[in-house]
């Protein structure tokens, strides 16, 4: 394996595997995974939309990774999907060809590829396009055992607007005894009336008040006390700039389909945010780094059961098991 190559883990796998744009289980019939490599891959997919797995092998390079020949070549029978609606899975796709000469050989009547580690462009569905060195999976052999996480000591809880990360902040402070920050509160009176108008934020507006945000989480860092804050932290360098150097600080994400988000802010009254920036901040999202300390959660279940599965993630432990959640002061905030 190569020097300087990413490591990936299971939980990261399928954080990103459970917010991909995959085709609906009823819009499938098979999955099909190119062999070896994708065979992990695939049964992944092939799980997570309940459908049989097959196997197509292909013969391309040598031991030494050379090319044998000018295209991949099948090893034994290939999978009979003709007629058949297909997922088609691999773990990486540099250019796409591996992936096209497969799509070719399989004749199905409609192909969906995934490429678990490539670039942008090289299958229709690129589960890690932000990861330019080699990876190691969490299934390879020569996996290192990562290393031991500092104690989580405060939660950022990002996402776009109806997300419910001020609703799922809440409870977490709630359920901890842990104080909670709402970043809405950060923002100038400037910035509300700017998004009240339906335009977007730019990075100029974002800097003070991120910085703002940083403040509080030193704040507590340096007194060795723990928060909660939720707050959109939609790029990288966003939360970048929350987090780098405070080792305490662990991220959740909260993403959800564009319609079930759409209905959300539809359904809200007396909010500054006008429901027209919700395709700016879904344009602007960045899914968290594998080198980043964050998590993305789907909003596919109940705020108590998110919040019962990041405790459970991230081992959180109550500042005071006897202190009341009422007791847990919140302000307002985008839910």
């Amino acid at each position: 394996m190569s020097e300087g190559a990413t490591d990936l883990s299971f939980t990261r796998v399928i954080e990103r595997l459970r917010t991909a744009d995959l085709p609906h289980r009823d819009q499938v019939d098979a999955v099909v995974a190119v062999a070896r490599g994708g065979t992990v891959p695939g049964a992944l997919v092939a799980y997570d939309l309940e459908k049989p797995l097959r196997l197509l092998r292909l013969s391309f390079r040598d031991d030494a990774n050379a090319p044998k020949a000018s295209a991949p070549e099948p090893v034994g029978a290939v999978p009979d999907v003709r007629g058949l609606r297909v997922v088609l899975v691999d773990d990486v796709s540099v250019t796409g060809a591996t992936l096209r000469r497969a799509r070719a050989l399989l004749g199905a009547a409609h192909v969906v590829t995934v490429a678990f580690k490539g670039r942008p462009g090289a299958a229709d569905v690129v589960l890690f396009p932000d990861v330019p060195t080699c990876v190691r999976w969490p299934w390879a052999e020569d996996v290192a055992e990562p290393p031991t996480a500092a104690p989580v000591r405060a939660v950022v809880v990002a996402g776009v607007s109806g997300s419910g990360k001020s609703t799922v902040g809440r409870l977490l402070a709630a359920r901890l005894g842990w104080p909670y920050v709402e970043a809405d509160d950060h923002h100038p009176a400037a910035n509300k009336a700017k998004m009240a108008r339906g335009e977007p934020l730019d990075d100029d507006d974002r800097a003070p008040w991120l910085a703002s945000l940083r403040a509080e989480l030193e704040r507590h860092d340096t007194a060795g006390t723990q928060v909660v804050l939720s707050c959109s932290a939609l790029k990288h360098r966003y939360r970048a700039v929350l987090t780098d150097g405070l080792p305490h600080v662990a991220t959740v994400l909260l993403h959800a389909p564009t319609e079930l988000l759409a209905e959300r802010i539809a359904e809200r009254t007396g909010h500054f945010f006008d429901p027209r920036l919700l395709r700016s901040q879904l344009d602007a999202l960045e899914l968290p780094a594998p080198d980043e300390r964050a998590r993305v959660l789907s909003v596919d279940a109940p705020a108590d059961a998110l919040v019962d599965r990041i405790v459970h993630d991230l081992q959180l432990e109550p500042s005071d098991p006897a202190a009341s959640p009422t007791a847990v002061a919140s302000r307002g905030g985008t839910p």
